[in-house]
C-alpha cells in the first residue's frame, strides 16, 4: 500500500489543469510507467464516476485505488492524490492575498489556462482512440460531443450505457 500511496501522492503532485490533465497523468503513472491497470480500467472509472455529484477527478483516483487494493486502495488513493493539491491551495490563497492584481500574475494564469485546455484535448483524443473501435461505439462518441452542448452529462451517459447495453445483447445473443 504504500507504493500505490506514493505514486498518487506524487501524481497529485503534478495535476494541474483538471479533468483532462489528471487523466493524463493517471495514464502514464499507473498504466503506461507502473502497468497497474490498463487504460479501459481508466475509461470505465470515468463511465461510472460521471454519473455521480461531486469531483470526477477525485472520484476516478479513487476507483482506481479500489481496483488496486479494495477500500483501504480507495481512501489512501484519493487521500494521497489530493495532499499536495490541498497544501499548494493554501499557500496559493495567502500569495493571491498579497498579489492582487498584478499583471504578471494574471499573464500566468491565462499561458497555465491555454496549456490545460491543450493537456485536455490530448487525453480525451487518447481516451476516444481507444474506446470508438466499432462504427457504432464512434457514433456513440460523435452524437455524445454534439449533445454535450445542449443536455446534461448523466443523461448522454445513461443513455449510451443504455445503448452499449441493447450492443452488447445483441452481440451474445447472435
Amino acid at each position: 500500500m504504500p507504493v500505490v500511496a506514493w505514486e498518487l501522492l506524487r501524481l497529485g503532485a503534478f495535476a494541474f489543469g483538471g479533468l483532462g490533465a489528471t487523466l493524463a497523468l493517471l495514464q502514464r503513472g499507473l498504466i503506461d510507467r507502473r502497468g497497474w491497470l490498463q487504460q479501459h480500467d481508466i475509461s470505465e472509472a470515468l463511465a461510472i464516476t460521471q454519473a455521480l455529484p461531486g469531483s470526477t477527478g477525485i472520484q476516478v483516483v479513487a476507483y482506481l485505488g479500489w481496483r488496486l487494493r479494495g477500500w483501504p486502495g480507495a481512501l489512501v488513493a484519493a487521500a494521497a492524490f489530493i495532499a499536495p493539491a490541498t497544501a499548494l491551495m493554501i499557500v496559493v490563497a495567502a500569495a493571491s492575498l498579497a498579489l492582487p492584481d498584478q499583471p504578471w500574475v494574471k499573464g500566468a494564469l491565462t499561458g497555465i489556462q491555454v496549456a490545460v485546455v491543450g493537456l485536455i484535448v490530448a487525453a480525451m483524443w487518447r481516451l476516444a482512440r481507444n474506446q470508438a473501435k466499432t462504427a457504432m461505439f464512434t457514433a456513440v462518441l460523435l452524437a455524445s460531443c454534439v449533445l454535450g452542448f445542449f443536455v446534461h452529462a448523466v443523461l448522454i451517459v445513461v443513455g449510451a450505457g443504455l445503448i452499449g447495453a441493447v450492443l452488447g445483447k445483441e452481440k451474445s445473443d447472435g
